[in-house]
C-alpha cells in the first residue's frame, strides 16, 4: 500500500510517497522532517521482572526496540536507509545500524542467546537440585 502525504517546507508543501514497508504516521508540521519507519520489532522482559515502569502493548517492560527508518523529504533525500535499535526508551541510548553493522549485530545476538539458553539450562538444574 502506497501512502502519500504532504509536508510543509519553508514556502511549499512537498507530497512524499511513503515505501510499502512504512508503518509511519507523518506530521505535517515539522518543516519536512520526515522519517518512514518500519513496523516496531520488541523483546520485551517477561512480568515480574526488573525493569523500568514504561511498558510494551502487551503491558510489559521493553528491552530492545528495532525499526527501518528511512529519511524522507528534502533534508533527508542523500541520507541511508538504516535500522535504529534502542533500549526500548524513547529518548534513551540507540544504535543506527547499517546492512554489514545488522550483520554484526545479529551474530553478536545469536551468541548472546546461545548463552541465555546455557544459563537458562544451568537454572533449571539448579531448581531441579533444591526440589
Amino acid at each position: 500500500m502506497t501512502t502519500s502525504t504532504a509536508g510543509r517546507i519553508a514556502s511549499a508543501p512537498q507530497a512524499t510517497t511513503c515505501p510499502e514497508w512504512c508503518d509511519g504516521v507523518h506530521n505535517a508540521d515539522c518543516d519536512g522532517n520526515f522519517f518512514h519507519r518500519g513496523r516496531l520489532a520488541v523483546v520485551s522482559a517477561p512480568e515480574r521482572s526488573a525493569m523500568p515502569i514504561e511498558t510494551d502493548k502487551d503491558m510489559r517492560a521493553p528491552m530492545l526496540t528495532a525499526h527501518l527508518v528511512l529519511p524522507a523529504g528534502p533534508e533527508g533525500d542523500n541520507e541511508p536507509a538504516q535500522i535504529s535499535v534502542d533500549t526500548g526508551d524513547l529518548w534513551g541510548p540507540y544504535a543506527e545500524l547499517d546492512v554489514e553493522q545488522a550483520d554484526e549485530f545479529i551474530r553478536d545476538l545469536k551468541e548472546f542467546t546461545a548463552f541465555m539458553e546455557l544459563y537458562r539450562g544451568r537454572l533449571a538444574a539448579l531448581k531441579g537440585e533444591r526440589s
